[in-house]
């Protein structure tokens, strides 16, 4: 199939990881639709991209939202019949000790990191078909425990759960599912984060970003199950 006829749909696709992924399938004549919770960052993303604007479908939404992930199904269904990538990025996270954690934060961080996926997926299943991917987003803090960390912790050691039955349960469709293991990055998520964060270290989004999008492009007869990414320095 040509690329100019392929879509990719990208959560959280307007800043970070996200982002550059979205620049890079734009670049390679692949349809992308995408959204954020916030106006802001979707109208800068339009901006940016408006070279692209016949590519490009971005707008607001939240993935914690029933009501939303119902428009987003109409919006998808309005675009194509087909899904050649689903790349589940959003995330959030709140950090704190676990006496100090307050139920209203654990639940956003569940719902937009574990929840959000799951029924998103849910949604767009019709639409993938033979030889689409999965790509969930997932992090050194799905395989490893942190301090102070514990909910963002519980949601994606979640959804490497959920995506690796997941990828069982589609073997027979052949849709392959990939996880994302992912050390610290330099993205707008530590800006929202108390405490200082020296960046000077960190991976960068747009290596990341092409590192993601060369293992999953293009490699009908091999998946890779697990891509595990981290700074040179190791755990920062």
């Amino acid at each position: 199939m040509p690329k100019k006829n392929k879509f990719v749909f990208i959560s959280g696709g307007t800043s970070g990881i996200g982002r550059e992924l979205v620049s890079l399938f734009l670049h390679e004549q692949v349809n992308v639709i995408t959204f954020s919770s916030r106006k802001k960052n979707v109208m800068n993303l339009k901006k940016d991209f408006s070279d692209y604007s016949n590519q490009l479908t971005c707008f607001q939404a939240d993935i914690t939202s029933e009501k939303d992930l119902n428009y987003i199904h109409k919006i998808v269904t309005s675009k194509t019949k087909r899904i050649d990538y689903l790349i589940n990025n959003s995330g959030t996270n709140r950090i704190g000790p676990i006496s100090k954690i307050k139920a209203n934060d654990w639940n956003q961080i569940i719902s937009v990191n574990l929840s959000g996926p799951f029924f998103l997926t849910q949604k767009l299943l019709g639409f993938l078909r033979k030889d689409s991917v999965i790509l969930n987003m997932g992090s050194i803090a799905s395989r490893t425990g942190f301090p102070n960390w514990a909910a963002y912790c519980s949601s994606k050691f979640g959804l490497k759960g959920f995506t690796e039955s997941l990828r069982e349960e589609l073997r027979p469709k052949k849709i392959r599912v990939v996880h994302a293991e992912i050390g610290a990055t330099d993205t707008p998520i530590w800006d929202n984060l108390d405490g200082k964060w020296d960046k000077s270290g960190m991976m960068l989004d747009t290596e990341v970003a092409k590192v993601l999008f060369d293992s999953i492009m293009n490699k009908s007869s091999v998946n890779v199950d697990e891509i595990f990414l981290m700074p040179p320095a190791g755990i920062l």
